[in-house]
């Protein structure tokens, strides 16, 4: 039996995460009847009322519309009937999750105390062999799924909103989003919120319709890449055995997000990477002008988001050093394997500036300060980009693999950093930037 303390944490360390994700459902899913099962759940959870929070998660699950947002009343059920020692809804509510909803931490699912009553049931090991027989499957780079479903189910509903925009917020939820891909909507539940949810997404759609019409005819051939994709795909497992392929899905995101890995696998935002020579960008802001690319570069990023793929090994910490590697780590394998780097722009941009970024960069690099060089497009002026830690990354990735003789190896040691600090001293990159060495 639990002592008390011990059932306290667990309890506490739940009723975190359920908080932590109300806050984005709350805003994003739009479901008042969901939205009170949940607020209950919480409460009779926290109460120790677990067969009622239990059926109350499962009430909550059933009222969602996405199944993104299933995922977790799936999950949270499961935890509490197995809490009130009914292992049949236990197990229940976690097969769904799994196999319908794509929940994937089997280290949770290992590990955590409440859930010892299921592990002992034949059920419970028929679905971690499941999940491991679909883990095994991603070892093969001609496995993988090219999914652009959603792409032509966009299109459907844009036409409709063309010709009458005056309820766009509910016909983009029910006719695109909810029919979507549960690819899609997690990158609607994770990703919208960078520009607004969907008013902000409506409202990308109402001041860009130019800009929409010039790259549609792009975004409806990208099935066409395929082989280049899949060329890319193996590729990468010619540089690095281990590596994955889980599925890639491209989206329309009204500019929510390039690209983005999930459970699900790779999720691109093609409408930032569809432009073409004809495509107009007066309806742009400074960093959409800046980050907009051509259709012919799409694959170049599908190549960068493969490589966040295969960074679950790395350690992990809040220092700008650890998420600059990470994120110009994909850049450089990204254009080992794709022949171009995602964000060749900053590269152009840096020639004569490489000594000033790096002194820059050294003052901040190992404290929480990513926010000052990724993701920081309101710092984007027309006489210095944002993104800037992607370059220097990328340059502390390029003089470490530079140096070694063997090179797939390199490749292995990038993927696998244990300590951010010893990889950027084996890299010399100080040196190199500080004195112009080559």
């Amino acid at each position: 039996m639990k002592s008390p303390t011990l059932l306290k944490a667990v309890q506490l360390g739940v009723l975190a995460m359920l908080l932590l994700f109300s806050k984005t459902i709350f805003s994003q899913d739009f479901n008042p009847e969901a939205d009170r099962y949940q607020k209950l759940a919480d409460s009779l959870g926290e109460a120790k009322q677990y067969k009622a929070a239990a059926r109350s998660y499962h009430a909550e699950g059933e009222a969602r519309k996405m199944l993104a947002y299933k995922r977790q009343p799936a999950v949270n059920a499961t935890y509490f009937y197995s809490m009130a020692q009914m292992p049949d809804s236990a197990l229940a509510s976690l097969q769904k999750a799994v196999k319908q909803y794509g929940f994937t931490n089997r280290k949770w699912m290992d590990s955590e105390i409440g859930l010892a009553p299921i592990r002992k049931n034949k059920a419970y090991s028929d679905l971690i062999r499941y999940m491991t027989d679909k883990q095994n499957a991603q070892l093969d780079p001609d496995r993988a799924a090219v999914i652009t479903s959603d792409i032509t189910l966009f299109w459907k509903a844009y036409d409709q909103y063309k010709k009458d925009p005056s309820n766009a917020q509910k016909l983009f939820l029910t006719e695109y989003f909810e029919k979507g891909t549960l690819n899609l909507q997690e990158y609607y539940r994770i990703k919208t919120p960078n520009i607004g949810g969907i008013q902000g997404f409506i409202h990308n759609l109402e001041i860009m319709p130019e800009y929409y019409a010039s790259i549609r005819a792009k975004t409806e051939q990208v099935s066409t890449l395929e082989d280049s994709i899949r060329v890319i795909f193996r590729n990468l497992k010619d540089w690095y055995k281990p590596a994955t392929f889980p599925n890639v899905t491209f989206v329309i995101g009204g500019w929510s997000s390039g690209g983005t890995v999930t459970n699900y696998g790779s999720i691109m935002g093609v409408d930032m990477q569809a432009a073409g020579a004809e495509t107009p960008t007066h309806e742009l802001n400074l960093w959409q002008k800046k980050n907009m690319l051509p259709f012919k570069e799409l694959k170049n990023v599908v190549a960068h988001e493969l490589v966040h793929v295969q960074q679950n090994n790395m350690a992990g910490d809040t220092t700008l050093l650890c998420h600059a590697i990470k994120e110009g780590m994909a850049d450089f394998i990204g254009e080992l394997i794709s022949g171009r780097t995602a964000n060749a722009r900053l590269h152009v941009w840096a020639v004569g500036n490489e000594k000033k970024v790096w002194e820059e960069f050294k003052k901040e690099m190992y404290l929480d300060r990513y926010s000052n060089w990724i993701a920081n497009s309101s710092q984007e002026t027309a006489d210095r980009p944002s993104d800037l830690g992607y370059w220097v990354g990328y340059q502390i990735c390029k003089a470490y693999f530079d140096q070694a003789t063997d090179k797939k190896k390199a490749v292995s040691d990038m993927l696998n950093i244990k300590d951010y600090r010893a990889f950027l001293t084996h890299s010399k990159i100080d040196e190199k930037l500080t004195e112009g060495r080559k």
